[in-house]
């Protein structure tokens, strides 16, 4: 079963946290780390600096073997890096199981938190063991499964009336073409007005496109 975990890495720990922040207060976080053969290429954001400094500067090193800049949006700026993992160094362990990281945030000195999804217990098991065999610390955190984390997802975006109301509507075939039910009907067996209901399933909807297509971080659900 696919399991979500949370850690933290001391900055210490982690070599490409120190090549991209080197002691300024750049701070970054990772969109995406795709494993490739024996390398992981990460696609991060940039900001809090002078980035045509940080480019240069992140260019030059060593293990660097390429930097693009995919897109700017304000102060910041989208990058994939191509760079030579370092043996036996944590992110070796992500190329070693069949990871996703789903996100990854930190800045200089600072520890970095994960939110890593594993496909099985198995490959938890391979990562585990690398870090294990090449002294790397990390903190474990909370530890679910994807069908939980949906359910926290939910939580998080909806209000209890909202998720009920959209429920309701979709069992009764509200959203089908052409529709099964009416508003009024709908309505009638959730013992609200129309226009309550109505505004329910709209602000549902908007909560939950907000954070699928805005990728918000934080959604407070209305009162």
């Amino acid at each position: 079963m696919a399991t979500i975990v949370e850690l933290s890495l001391p900055a210490t720990e982690f070599p490409l946290g120190r090549l991209l922040t080197a002691g300024t207060e750049t701070q970054i976080e990772f969109e995406r780390i795709v494993p490739v053969g024996t390398n992981a290429i990460p696609l991060f954001w940039a900001w809090n600096t002078d980035l045509d400094d940080f480019e240069r500067r992140v260019r030059a090193h060593e293990q660097v073997l390429e930097l693009l800049e995919v897109e700017e949006v304000d102060n910041r700026r989208l990058y994939l890096l191509n760079w030579d993992v370092p043996e036996g160094g944590f992110f070796e362990g992500f190329t070693a199981a069949e990871t996703i990281i789903r996100s990854a945030y930190g800045y200089d000195t600072e520890a970095w938190e994960f939110e890593i999804l594993f496909p099985d217990q198995e490959e938890l098991t391979i990562f585990h063991n690398h870090c294990r065999e090449n002294d790397i610390q990390y903190t474990l955190g909370q530890m679910h499964t994807l069908t939980e984390a949906g359910d926290h997802l939910l939580e998080d975006v909806l209000t209890e009336k909202q998720r009920d109301a959209l429920l309701l509507a979709l069992q009764r075939g509200y959203f089908q073409t052409p529709r099964q039910v009416t508003l009024s009907e709908l309505a009638e067996e959730f013992d609200i007005s129309q226009q309550s209901l109505s505004d329910l399933i709209r602000r549902g909807n908007e909560a939950l496109l907000e954070h699928a297509l805005l990728n918000a971080s934080e959604t407070t659900p209305p009162e």
